[in-house]
């Protein structure tokens, strides 16, 4: 298994947050304002305006551009960015690309976004801004879902939960989750879930290892859990390491509710060449039934 290394500790200097001006986007506006205010980043607000035919454009008084300004402005002037330097951006174009064109020219260190949580036939007819844009974002992406309750103040975390299944890709997550719990001088509590097993087993082959009994199972994976924290994590308080086995988005919706987590961190796989709207991975799960933000980071990006 890779080590991993803790980072230098999160310097946040650019945040943008995404908005189609929803009620899902308004919840996200206090979190990306309370992360800007403690590391003093500039916030850029971003709407896309899709590139839709002329012909197939809602009945809108105002061209979409010409709205999407009208609107800025009126977020622009909310209150809880009095004291957060911030830009404005109306762009144009598929949402993802777009996000993706934003982070490199203004060297975005995080994406904070609400979502609708849409899931099944709902997901398939609307498909899900948010997962397209974790999938494939450069830099970390803070999403608010729909069941989120949980404020964080001023950008204080209290308590991290970082979730893994010991893979290599949702490992990204693990040194970003450890410089946060750092810098908040947060507690720290790492997960593994197994998905259930069947509850009838083929018999072992001859010479092979002997299936381990449940009990042994958590025992080997609470090691393997322990193992991922560095010698030189510098944590103010010693980590807390669950394993289980069962439903995994499930499991790990149920514990950031117990420990009442500020933040779920997650590193996400690589998007499926044949994914469609309806596949939907843990981390879109996640984030549509938790009550606190979810980090996710991604394949692209390495802290």
């Amino acid at each position: 298994m890779a080590t991993v290394g803790i980072p230098t500790r999160v310097a946040i200097q650019n945040i943008l947050l995404a908005t189609d001006f929803s009620s899902f986007s308004d919840a996200a506006l206090p979190f990306a304002a309370g992360l800007a205010h403690r590391y003093g980043s500039t916030l850029y607000l971003v709407n896309v305006v899709p590139s839709i035919p002329f012909d197939m454009l809602p009945a809108d008084p105002l061209p979409p551009a010409q709205a999407a300004s009208a609107r800025m402005r009126s977020l622009a002037s909310s209150d809880v960015l009095k004291k957060v330097p911030h830009k404005e951006c109306i762009e144009q174009g598929d949402i993802a690309h777009v996000l993706k064109e934003m982070v490199r020219m203004h060297h975005i260190d995080l994406i904070v976004l609400g979502t609708h949580g849409r899931k099944g036939i709902d997901k398939l007819l609307m498909g899900s801004v948010a997962e397209d844009v974790f999938r494939h974002a450069t830099c970390p992406v803070l999403t608010i879902g729909p069941h989120v309750t949980h404020r964080i103040k001023e950008g204080e975390l209290r308590h991290i939960l970082y979730a893994t299944d010991f893979g290599e890709e949702t490992r990204h997550g693990l040194p970003y989750a450890l410089s946060l719990a750092e810098e908040h001088h947060a507690k720290m509590t790492l997960l593994h879930v197994s998905p259930e097993p069947s509850p009838v087993l083929p018999e072992p082959e001859p010479g092979a290892m002997p299936t381990l009994s449940r009990a042994e199972t958590l025992a080997y994976n609470e090691a393997e859990l322990r193992k991922m924290v560095p010698s030189d994590a510098q944590l103010t308080t010693h980590p807390e390491f669950l394993v289980e086995i069962g439903d995994v988005p499930e499991i790990i919706v149920e514990h950031a509710r117990k420990l009442d987590a500020d933040i779920v961190v997650l590193g996400v796989k690589r998007p499926m060449p044949l994914a469609t709207h309806l596949t939907t991975g843990i981390a879109y799960k996640v984030v549509c039934a938790a009550p606190c933000p979810v980090l996710t980071v991604g394949h692209e990006f390495h802290a």
